[in-house]
């Protein structure tokens, strides 16, 4: 996995939002920070936040990503 504790790191490098949704069934939308590894990709801290937020809710797997953003978690 390329993130570091994508869903539970507070205060990570980055900040990241997830919509995604199984049409008639469920929709939703997490948010967290994490920190990936040197080297990593976008698509790589995306695919890794999408498993980690599909794993954690079974009704999840499968869904359809509707929104997807990762920016770095400073002001």
């Amino acid at each position: 996995m390329s993130t570091a504790h994508p869903i539970d790191s507070r205060s990570g490098t980055h900040f990241w939002v997830l919509s995604v949704d199984k049409p008639g069934r469920v929709s939703t939308t997490r948010s967290g920070t994490c920190t990936p590894a040197p080297g990593s990709t976008r698509e790589s801290v995306y695919r890794d936040i999408y498993l980690s937020v599909t794993d954690a809710d079974p009704i999840l797997r499968g869904s359809t990503v509707l929104f997807f953003s990762l920016e770095l978690n400073r002001l």
